[in-house]
């Protein structure tokens, strides 16, 4: 624990420098970050300095041979590989939502250990003067566990009111694909895909987007993905488990 002025808000100097402290007095071998937009630049810092390399985006996690194995995606998620760092620390950067919340044991009890600052406010190179607050109250994307999402099929921003009226009865966060933010009809904080949010929830609503690659990029490891699309025929509903955990919902789904 680190508790300093210089860190009060997010810097990435000052946090870099405290990171590399830490890992230079406990010689860790494996470090793990939050792939988060934060976690990725701290990540990415720490182990340029430390001449290591970085699993970013991780999905999962093992130990071979006594080497951090980090399971990634690559090619906008069609293809899943798997990484070992040769050099030490093993630094990585984990998906929210890529592993579920273990029960709480009240047997283990962590020690804080205080650490002391390395750069002084007037050394850091940039300032935070002010905050501006967007979508106060709002459900995260990146913690949801459900999303409903609304691409060019919904013909409008006017599209997007039934999604957000489905969106609010189940407690899920809103989502969008690019088109329907290029178009102007929902902001850009919405947008799932390659160029916004990656997003792992249980269970992802998408209605009116094609499917292209990008948007699949920021949600295909989702638990259970609804698609809702007007064909040129009828109407359909299709769920596609990722998992084999989420069969069972998704033949409920198809029923």
């Amino acid at each position: 624990m680190c508790d300093d002025p210089s860190l009060k808000s997010f810097r990435l100097n000052p946090y870099t420098e405290v990171i590399k402290k830490v890992i230079g007095e406990v010689k860790p071998t494996i470090v793990l970050f939050p792939a988060s937009g934060r976690g990725r630049d701290l990540s990415g810092a720490v182990a340029c300095d430390l001449n290591t390399g970085v699993a970013a985006d991780v999905l999962d996690l093992a130990l071979r041979d006594g080497r951090l194995l980090a399971t990634r995606p690559i090619y906008s998620g069609n293809i899943m590989v798997d990484v070992v760092s040769k050099a030490d620390p093993q630094i990585a950067s984990v998906r929210n939502r890529a592993f579920p919340a273990p029960e709480a044991n009240p047997g283990l009890v962590g020690k804080v250990v205080k650490v002391a600052p390395v750069l002084a406010e007037g050394q850091a190179g940039t300032s935070v003067n002010s905050f501006e607050v967007v979508g106060g109250g709002e459900i995260s994307l990146g913690d949801a566990r459900i999303i409903v999402s609304g691409g060019r099929g919904v013909k409008g921003a006017e599209g997007f009111a039934p999604i957000k009226a489905l969106a609010d009865a189940l407690g899920a966060a809103l989502g969008a694909s690019r088109a329907a933010v290029d178009a102007g009809w929902i902001p850009y904080k919405h947008q799932v895909g390659q160029t916004g949010k990656t997003v792992r929830p249980d269970l992802y609503v998408a209605c009116g987007i094609s499917g292209a690659i990008q948007h699949l990029a920021g949600m295909g490891s989702s638990k259970v993905i609804v698609a809702i699309n007007k064909g040129r025929r009828s109407a359909h509903l299709l769920a596609l488990p990722t998992t084999a955990s989420s069969a069972t919902c998704s033949r409920s789904c198809r029923r």
